[in-house]
């Protein structure tokens, strides 16, 4: 197993054009998020690492919800991808456009689909069940998610044990059980097997798979994705 030496918990964000505004980094400015919130560590290491800005100089906005083309730029930026194009698979994707190139390799991967046949829905709001997908079709392979022989090690069970978990739709599954259930890499030493957290997490025994995911949750979600990748 090849380990990467790298901080474990970088976030990966997006930059939209004319709603994010660089922030300076000598102290934390969102006034939008407190201390005592589930969101300020996340979104804190994020913003630390220059990675994730916010929608103006004082505010973050947590609770904004994620976009498809939002989303697709995060993973675009999560693999480091790079690619460029000139032609476009639909039509709601405008050539220069700050999302285009991260759509179009999406799709040519085989990561994710649109709406419709000639339609990606750029502006539509992405689910959890369907962000969470994303990012298993993105490393279904290289985490070698269907062999017996994969270094990640998921608990059997935790998936259903989420009161919701009847809403989780057929195609979203396998991604959901692994999300919910990760919980550890294993090593060929097995005193330096690696504990990490699920990519994903519900709340009050609930896992809201079609809920619209917000910019903090996706922050948590790839940064937990961002580790587990660190160590495989």
């Amino acid at each position: 197993m090849t380990k990467k030496i790298v901080c474990a918990l970088l976030i990966f964000g997006f930059i939209l054009p004319v709603l994010c505004i660089p922030v300076s980094a000598d102290s934390f400015p969102f006034t939008d998020i407190s201390k005592s919130s589930w969101q300020y560590e996340p979104v804190k290491r994020a913003y630390e690492l220059g990675l994730m800005n916010g929608v103006s100089r004082t505010k973050f906005d947590p609770n904004k919800r994620l976009t498809r083309a939002e989303a697709a730029m995060i993973l675009y930026n999560l693999k480091s991808a790079g690619e460029s194009y000139v032609r476009y698979s639909f039509k709601d994707v405008k050539q220069g456009s700050w999302y285009a190139d991260a759509v179009e390799w999406m799709y040519r991967k085989g990561y994710t689909s649109g709406v419709t046949a000639e339609r990606f829905g750029v502006n539509e709001y992405i689910t959890r069940q369907d962000l969470v997908t994303m990012i298993y079709r993105m490393y279904e392979q290289e985490w070698g998610l269907n062999s017996k022989n994969s270094d990640i090690y998921v608990r059997e069970g935790i998936v259903s044990s989420f009161k919701d978990s009847y809403k989780i739709s057929p195609y979203a599954m396998p991604a959901m059980t692994l999300a919910t259930g990760i919980c550890m890499i294993i090593t060929h030493n097995p005193t330096k097997h690696c504990n990490v957290p699920p990519i994903i997490t519900g709340h009050n025994g609930v896992i809201n798979p079609k809920g619209f995911c917000t910019r903090a949750e996706a922050a948590v979600i790839i940064a937990n994705v961002y580790l587990i990748d660190t160590y495989i």
